[in-house]
């Protein structure tokens, strides 16, 4: 005897199958939608979420529809954790703006935020309108030292992999308060960044760290074709030999293969440009933005 399924129970099985679709479009992240307006899609960096944006946000969510996202692994989202886990995370960012049906979205990351929309917008062709890299770049070694290769640096960062993985949240929370005022100039921004940091999975960081070291994409960027904003910062480094014109070299050897490319350096903020020179970053922001 056939059984014949009714239309109710017909939309629901479509609805289960498109629900469960689209969870599996996000399996590497959560992401928090504010605003309205024209789609921005927001990556936080290590150890952080997507609180690090807030003020970025509160600017420009009357006139963007922002997309914040947290990775699985930071600030309490629970760990998915695999090898190629950025390249997981890439791919999720992918699928998520077709999913979604974002009409040319801007991608702004900070730091591994910054390296995920670069290998993002590089991955999918004429999928975003812009990139924003906040002191990111495509290959986080040679950003150390200019002459690593993804081979050389596979020690290195196994070595550093090994030290963080074991990290309990108190370690990670005093080795951070520790580690970021090299960062960040306010002791109120670190005590906060460090408060996020203690929720990482410490797995997933020492994965990501061990990723950022050995994926080189200086070659890979040349696949993208909407223009790209570098913001970097230096004097952190003043004291290590680092000068405006020698980052701002190491800046532009890196983003290279980028047909439409522009940097701009901060001579005062730290690695957190948005907490330690606001004014200035969004100055900077802003004008890139309004660009045709």
């Amino acid at each position: 005897m056939k059984r014949i399924l009714s239309l109710p129970t017909i939309g629901l099985m479509f609805a289960l199958l498109l629900s469960s679709k689209l969870a599996k479009a996000q399996t590497f992240f959560t992401a928090e939608v504010v605003g309205k307006g024209k789609p921005m899609i927001l990556i936080h960096g290590l150890y952080c979420n997507g609180e690090v944006w807030k003020e970025t946000v509160d600017r420009y969510k009357n006139e963007y529809e922002c997309h914040v996202i947290t990775v699985a692994g930071f600030g309490g989202n629970p760990a998915h954790l695999k090898d190629h886990f950025l390249e997981s995370v890439k791919d999720d960012i992918i699928a998520y703006t077709k999913t979604k049906k974002l009409k040319k979205p801007v991608l702004m990351g900070h730091s591994m935020g910054a390296f995920l929309s670069l290998w993002t917008a590089a991955s999918a062709p004429g999928l975003y309108e812009k990139v924003i890299a906040v002191d990111g770049a495509p290959f986080l070694a040679a950003l150390m030292m200019p002459d690593a290769t993804a081979e050389s640096s596979v020690p290195m960062a196994t070595n550093m992999k090994n030290g963080m993985a074991g990290q309990t949240p108190d370690q990670i929370f005093e080795y951070q308060k520790m580690y970021l005022p090299s960062m960040i100039a306010s002791p109120e921004r670190v005590l906060q960044v460090a408060t996020i940091a203690k929720k990482a999975d410490s797995p997933t960081q020492a994965q990501v760290m061990y990723e950022l070291f050995t994926t080189d994409l200086r070659k890979t960027v040349a696949t993208i074709d909407c223009p790209v904003l570098a913001l970097g910062a230096w004097i952190a480094y003043k004291d290590y030999g680092a000068t405006h014109d020698s980052v701002l070299k190491n800046y532009t050897n890196q983003f290279a293969a980028i047909k439409n490319f522009s940097i701009e350096l901060s001579d005062t903020a730290r690695h957190f440009i948005f907490y330690d020179d606001p004014a200035w970053f969004y100055s900077k922001v802003d004008t890139f933005l309004t660009q045709k």
